[in-house]
């Protein structure tokens, strides 16, 4: 299949060859103005889609396109404070066009408050900033719940936010594999090494999104333009990524100094930006605050995250009438604050736990519109961030067996450790320093050709560089955090190589007029080189990503007067996501074994030995991630009504996962016997035993996988007039596969006696847990511009809810020791004591299905403009507080469904 993708993109790319030939040419004029109060509109960006070039209007809202050829098109118009415009046209002689913007206003009947289509040729979903400040969202996860799919959630800041695109729950790879751009640059969680340890099982009390994706929290609503998720086959401009892309464009243009403040019963938010045009063509300056602090409970205030967010902004055009350049430069800074206290009046007091995050990002950027013979525009991209992440807990650590032994050694052999107190409070702090480079350049030739044929070439490169400087994880040895055999030393992020890939790419988007109808095609190949060690070699190795979007009218005005437009879109590539540095560079594991524990009353006689083995856990097998994206889908529009239904298929494979590595040792002990009485042992006088024994420690592989598949579906109906109201629905049916392993692994069963088992069980590949759901949203949206008022009402329902585990049999497929002597693991070794330990029968009712019944969810929002300067907004979640309790069967406990009953309200002033 891949091969054909290959062949395509050759075949699409050796169009280019194809001669032009001559037609006249005369140039499009136009000008663009406010529909409300009929004043140009300065700074608008207009694209003719069909030929993909663009210009800006000037300072009199005029704008001009030289040497286009007769025919139809369509203009794309889009400014900070409007409403996106899409015009039709036929240009001939003489045309100049004038378009009319509709503020975001309102008394103007065309605010959109909903998600639209995207303007990629893949699935995708546009959000812009009227329906971002309708949903009156906190951050940027509040807005995805307008995502057919998605479903409605009460705002909590208590965690972190992970993003998750077609499917069911989350999941560390999908929201690793999820890039978020800002302004064209990707937000990299991939320097964050901010946990404890990597070599053991061990979580810190602080909150952490290290080896996963980026916090969603941090990312503030307040300064966005617009969002556009493209959840089908991406562009190969984007690249690092597996699950999708979220495309943040920030607010660049003119805009009122206005100040927004927030209030529901957990968080409070106030914001405030202004955007100035300077004097003389000198761009435009854009300024943004925001603040916001909430409290998981209102009445202790013992959990709380903070956050404080700015960005200053200057965008500008260059050489408008002739060789129009684009410049944006933005410079942001922020700062989080996750933290979390015990009680003082609780039995365990002083307990204290805190992720706190500040750093500034500065972001270059543009197009440049040369329209030479070879070369029609140049888009550039450079972006470069620092932060500074503290992770810090102070805890008790307790040993249930009184005074502890603990080694101190930091290199590989025999020690001598130290006791420690039975209760002890403990500090540890992760300093954390990422520092993120990125930098993309992609050039284009468009050809337009006779009888509306269009050719558009780009290529192009990027290239990533992830690298952390501080000073890692700190705490004093001789008072670690926890104390096990099993353990970690701390080390400095600054000894850690970085993280770098570079990545070449070409693509060719072909509209091909058949008739009436017309294909559009964009194939195009992305070449990557994942931690090179020159130009042309590999760390982690070269990876291919064809990628192809196939896009055919079947009808449209000129052949049939139902359907404006009926197109069949489908879809198939690959992508990749390179392992972030907490899996290329883990922590060593170190295994104290202790050999002499010898403990006295008195300090000067007691001494505990121990002998220190060190691993390295590293996988020089490691890859990157990968995932298969296929689709297939119909849109239309007919009369009022349009619509659009997508089946889809994705294959998530290679997902990375810490897994157990086993290793056989041999040691010795020190016998105690020997040893007079009340004097402190020496070792070297000491007799000993050997002894056998099996350790592990945990290394990064790519053993996970996930399968998503379902039917994503929008459709609206049209406004009614009479109600001042329209109708739309959306939703999805979600299948998700999340298999646990896709290789055969070890494992060690926990023994009945103090003594181990000699075998190790190699156990098969496989096991799985299956999601389904199926939810829709009927959302009804009521206009009255005469009462400057918007109501819009979400009534979700979710028809179906279920997941199962299908039936895996944990046994071992065989046993094997240390002399590489295999044992197969037979039926009668299940009822075997000496052997039953290794099958771990599930109990009955563990492979049931858990089918939960139907349930309805209903959620309101008002937003109402007060004259020309302020707006005052609502929302209540689930205003009939319909919370009905569910039984499990699998587990027989019980649950309340649907989020409680939830309100806020907002109030926006400009001056």
């Amino acid at each position: 299949m891949l091969r054909r993708l290959f062949i395509w993109s050759i075949l699409l790319l050796s169009c280019t060859c194809l001669p032009l030939t001559s037609q006249e040419s005369r140039g499009l004029q136009g000008e663009v103005r406010d529909r409300k109060t009929r004043e140009p509109v300065i700074g608008a960006a207009i694209q003719i889609r069909e030929t993909e070039r663009w210009t800006i209007s000037d300072e009199q809202g005029h704008f001009v396109f030289g040497q286009l050829k007769p025919g139809a098109y369509t203009l794309e118009i889009r400014c900070l404070g409007y409403e996106q415009k899409v015009e039709a046209f036929r240009f001939d002689k003489g045309v100049e066009l004038t378009v009319l913007l509709v503020p975001t206003a309102y008394d103007m009947e065309e605010v959109n408050v909903l998600a639209k289509k995207g303007s990629s040729m893949a699935s995708s979903s546009t959000i812009a900033s009227a329906a971002i400040e309708h949903v009156q969202a906190t951050g940027l996860s509040d807005v995805m719940q307008l995502l057919p799919g998605n479903l409605a959630v009460n705002p909590d800041l208590s965690k972190p936010q992970q993003m998750a695109i077609r499917e069911i729950g989350r999941d560390v790879n999908s929201a690793m594999g999820t890039s978020i751009l800002v302004d064209n640059a990707p937000l990299s969680n991939d320097a964050n090494l901010q946990a404890m340890a990597t070599s053991v099982a061990r979580k810190g009390g602080f909150s952490s999104v290290a080896g996963a994706g980026v916090d969603l929290r941090r990312i503030s609503s307040d300064n966005i333009e617009s969002v556009e998720v493209i959840r089908g086959i991406p562009s190969v401009v984007y690249g690092d990524l597996t699950s999708g892309a979220v495309v943040v464009k920030t607010k660049a243009g003119y805009s009122p100094f206005s100040f927004r403040l927030k209030a529901d019963p957990k968080t409070k938010q106030l914001a405030a930006e202004k955007g100035v045009r300077l004097p003389s063509s000198g761009g435009f300056l854009n300024m943004n605050i925001d603040y916001l602090s909430s409290y998981s409970n209102v009445v202790s205030r013992y959990e709380g995250y903070k956050r404080l967010t700015g960005q200053l902004a200057y965008s500008t055009t260059w050489m408008k009438a002739s060789m129009p350049l684009t410049f944006h430069a933005r410079l942001g800074a922020f700062g989080t604050l996750d933290n979390a206290r015990t009680d003082p009046d609780a039995l365990v007091a002083e307990e204290e736990y805190e992720s706190a995050e500040k750093g500034v990002r500065l972001n270059l950027g543009g197009k440049w519109l040369l329209n030479k013979r070879f070369l029609s525009d140049i888009s550039y991209t450079w972006s470069l961030s620092s932060a500074r992440q503290e992770s810090y807990q102070k805890m008790y650590r307790s040993s249930s067996g009184g005074v502890a032994p603990v080694s101190l050694a930091l290199e590989a052999g025999e020690n001598e450790g130290i006791y420690l107190p039975t209760e002890q409070l403990t500090e540890l702090r992760i300093d954390g320093r990422p520092v993120n480079v990125f930098g993309q350049l992609t050039l284009k030739k468009v050809l337009h050709f006779d009888n509306g044929f269009i050719n558009s070439l780009l290529a192009g490169g990027d290239y990533r560089f992830n690298k952390n400087y501080g000073a890692g994880q700190l705490y004093d040895v001789a008072n670690p955090p926890f104390i096990s055999s099993l353990s970690s030393r701390p080390r400095s992020f600054r000894s850690i190589p970085a993280q770098a890939h570079y990545s070449l790419y070409l693509e060719d988007r072909l509209v091909l007029p058949l008739g009436t109808r017309r294909l559009k095609l964009q194939g195009g190949l992305r070449l990557n080189n994942f931690q090179p060690r020159r130009l042309v070699k590999s760390d982690v190795g070269f990876y291919l990503e064809p990628r192809l979007n196939i896009s055919f009218e079947l009808l449209n005005r000129r052949n049939n007067r139902l359907f404006r437009m009926l197109c069949l879109n489908a879809g198939i590539g690959k992508t990749h996501k390179a392992p972030s540095l907490l899996y290329l560079y883990p922590d060593r594991a170190y295994y104290d074994l202790s050999v002499l524990d010898y403990y006295t009353g008195n300090p000067e006689t007691r001494m505990s030995v121990f002998n220190t083995l060190v691993y390295d856990t590293e996988n020089p097998g490691l890859r990157p991630s990968d995932n298969l994206k296929q689709e297939f889908g119909l849109e239309f529009v007919a009369g009022p009504v349009s619509g659009s239904i997508t089946f889809f298929r994705e294959n998530l494979s290679h997902g990375f996962q810490f897994n157990s590595r086993y290793e056989f040792i041999s040691s010795y002990r020190y016998l105690r016997d020997s040893i007079p009485p009340g004097t402190k042992p020496d070792p070297g006088s000491l007799p000993t035993e050997d002894f056998a024994y099996i350790i592990s420690y945990r290394s990064p592989g790519n053993n996970r996988r996930t399968l998503k598949s379902g039917i994503e579906f929008v459709f609206k109906f049209g406004k009614i007039d009479a109600l001042y109201t329209s109708f739309n629905l959306d939703g999805a049916y979600l299948r998700t596969v999340r298999c646990f392993s896709t290789v055969d692994y070890p494992r060690l069963p926990s023994s009945a006696s103090p003594e181990q088992f000699k075998r190790i069980g190699m156990y098969p590949a496989g096991e799985s847990k299956v999601s389904e759901r199926l939810n829709t949203n009927l959302r009804m949206v009521t206009q009255v511009p005469a009462l400057r008022m918007i109501l819009s009402t979400t009534l979700q329902m979710v028809w179906f809810d279920k997941y199962y585990y299908p039936f895996y049999d944990e046994a071992p497929i065989y046993l094997f020791d240390r002399k590489g002597n295999i044992t197969p693991y037979t039926e009668a070794m299940r009822s075997d004591p000496a052997y039953m330990r290794y099958y771990n029968e599930k109990r009955d009712n563990y492979y049931l299905t858990e089918l939960l019944p139907p349930l309805f969810l209903a959620n309101i929002r008002l937003s109402k403009e007060i004259g020309e300067r302020m707006k005052l907004s609502f929302f209540v979640n689930n205003f009939m507080n319909y919370r009905p309790m569910y039984q499990y069967i699998r587990s027989e406990s019980y649950t309340r469904r649907n989020p409680s009953i939830y309100f806020g309200s907002e109030l926006i002033v400009k001056i």
